[in-house]
């Protein structure tokens, strides 16, 4: 306070409190409430520092509980910790701790109660948060002589359950929403539901490195969890860490080749995730943000230069705490700290972690590349038609690592980041006219460099490589980033393509070669005429919107031109007439 301002203050304080909780994501629950067991562990004496996840039965019914040792709280403490924005023995930081999250990410789904249970100087209180007719608050109780209280002592109570009391720790119970509902196996009430390893995956996927000698039991000492950090380095996963000099970034590669079984790895006893599916994340003060898993990963990881094989290869990219970033107020992203405060995503850093693939891994994406390729005619007339429309070359921009924590993030729809994408002029990634990657070269030095090369085209066969594209029921999909189209040989109009020229043709002898002539004439006509769509809407930069040239480019825009391919019928007739007739000639006698 000073002479010349008068500070703002709360008018209606049971709203704000009440907006706060119920606007935070409730899914952040189980990470805050570890995050402030970890912090509190870490008080505690070298090897006596852990956080234990178990049930606790509370009239018959399972609870989840979570309990640390390290400094616990007296009754004064333990009152003070439940006001919003209020943090005990912690420092109110902007980029660390705001005093509020695991209260406010965790009554959305307890308001039936929330139970914190504090051991201090071998005494035990507890206090309940929870919400009654409207209003979140403590929830008081009587005690031994029958006064409500808002803070109990509960020693008795305590060590009649098995806690001892010659350390400090602390516990907290997730009563729910209802004194029926099971907090362990459904602790959102059904919205969202969550699977029977749902701890260990919100654990595994949220805290990449456990640091400060803390151990993570599960189950009453029956499983100890191990972080992503610490399964990397194991026999059977291939992995490689790449630190960018001068800017501190680290980058993790690995390649968890598929098994045969879907056992854990790590031994008994250790709770691990199962064979690690392929993922990407943001590593940010030990923990991950913006996790890419399953289809959301398969369908990105070309932008990361992985092509094929994302299954199995997953990539980190740890950021150093000197960045201007800061977590939004849950915790649920990384921003940028300056500018329009924009969300810091992978795909940021999509071009360094290409750049920077080790050897290895570039040999295990090649070795799982389709077979399928080509006819060098159709990049040659894709060629031809890109300079006959004067289509200029593009570099394609993915942010580097100087640029991507300084420039937030376009903040667009799908496609309007295409459109911006294929609009975008800074980026070293160049292909040739067959998809091979180049150095860099001076424009100026060769007329060809003016024009856009052709772009590298990928025919996809198996139903996990189409699925992985996103391309079930779609002809093609182009991504800007890195100039790949992947196209769709299963797609309906190749197959009816296929077969009316089998049809046709059914009369020749040689009808093993009929078959394989229909299929390679249906997709290289696919081919033709996706890609030519493809660079009929990259000729409209500069003259189009964005947002146009992106629905331009779209699977959907793809699949439009991939059904038209009755007009392709004549030309295929034609090849396929020449074919069989050489063959014909080749087989007479001289």
């Amino acid at each position: 306070m000073t002479n010349r301002l008068t500070q703002l203050r709360v008018g209606d304080e049971s709203f704000l409190v009440s907006s706060m909780i119920e606007r935070c994501p409730k899914i952040m629950m189980l990470r805050e409430l570890v995050r402030n067991a970890l912090d509190a562990a870490a008080t505690a004496p070298d090897g006596c520092r852990q956080v234990r996840l178990s049930q606790v039965l509370i009239d018959g019914v399972p609870k989840l509980a979570i309990w640390n040792s390290g400094r616990g709280m007296d009754a004064d403490e333990l009152f003070r910790m439940c006001d919003i924005a209020s943090s005990i023995r912690k420092e109110h930081r902007l980029d660390q701790n705001f005093g509020m999250g695991a209260k406010v990410a965790s009554l959305p789904s307890n308001r039936h109660g929330l139970r914190y249970r504090s051991c201090h100087a071998g005494v035990v209180h507890e206090v309940t948060l929870g919400w009654r007719d409207g209003v979140y608050g403590r929830l008081r109780r009587a005690d031994d002589r029958g006064t409500m209280q808002d803070v109990t002592m509960v020693s008795a109570d305590a060590m009649s359950r098995g806690h001892a009391l010659d350390q400090d720790w602390t516990e907290v119970v997730l009563f729910g929403n209802s004194a029926a509902q099971d907090t362990v196996s459904d602790p959102y009430q059904g919205l969202p539901t969550m699977g029977p390893n749902w701890i260990v995956e919100e654990l595994g996927y949220r805290f990449y490195r456990i640091e400060n000698g803390i151990s993570i039991w599960l189950d009453q000492h029956a499983r100890l969890f191990e972080p992503l950090a610490s399964r990397i380095p194991y026999d059977d996963s291939r992995h490689s860490s790449v630190t960018l000099p001068g800017d501190g970034m680290v980058l993790h590669y690995v390649y968890d080749a598929p098994s045969d079984t879907d056992a854990p790895r790590g031994g008994a006893g250790r709770d691990t995730l199962k064979p690690m599916p392929g993922t990407c994340g943001l590593i940010y003060r030990d923990e991950l943000y913006d996790v890419l898993r399953q289809q959301h990963w398969l369908h990105a990881a070309p932008v990361f230069g992985v092509p094929f094989g994302a299954g199995s290869i997953s990539v980190f990219i740890e950021l150093p705490e000197w960045m201007d970033i800061v977590p939004d107020a849950y915790r649920q992203f990384l921003r940028h700290a300056g500018s329009n405060q924009g969300q810091v995503a992978c795909r940021d850093f999509a071009r360094v972690v290409h750049q920077h693939r080790p050897g290895w891994l570039i040999d295990i994406i090649e070795n799982q590349s389709p077979s399928a390729k080509v006819s060098p005619d159709i990049y040659d007339d894709l060629d031809k038609l890109l300079r006959k429309l004067g289509v200029k070359r593009r570099r394609r921009v993915i942010p580097s690592a100087a640029r991507s924590v300084a420039t937030a993030t376009r903040e667009a729809d799908p496609a309007t980041q295409m459109g911006a994408a294929c609009a975008d002029t800074e980026s070293p990634i160049e292909r040739t006219a067959h998809g091979h990657l180049t150095t860099d070269h001076d424009p100026s030095s060769d007329d060809t460099f003016d024009t856009e090369p052709s772009p590298e085209i990928l025919i996809l066969r198996y139903p996990l490589e189409i699925d992985a594209r996103g391309l079930l029921g779609r002809a093609g999909r182009y991504y800007p980033e890195t100039h790949q189209l992947f196209l769709n040989a299963t797609y309906p109009a190749v197959t009816e393509m296929r077969l009316l020229l089998e049809q046709e043709y059914a009369a020749e002898p040689d009808q093993q070669a009929v078959r394989r002539q229909s299929l390679y004439l249906a997709e290289r006509s696919l081919a033709a005429r996706v890609g030519r769509m493809l660079v009929f809407a990259l000729s409209k930069q500069g003259k189009w919107p964005d947002h146009d040239i992106g629905q331009a480019c779209s699977p959907e825009a793809l699949s439009l031109v991939a059904d038209d391919f009755i007009p392709s019928l004549s030309g295929a007739r034609t090849s396929m007439q020449a074919i069989l007739d050489l063959k014909r000639i080749v087989a007479e006698p001289a």
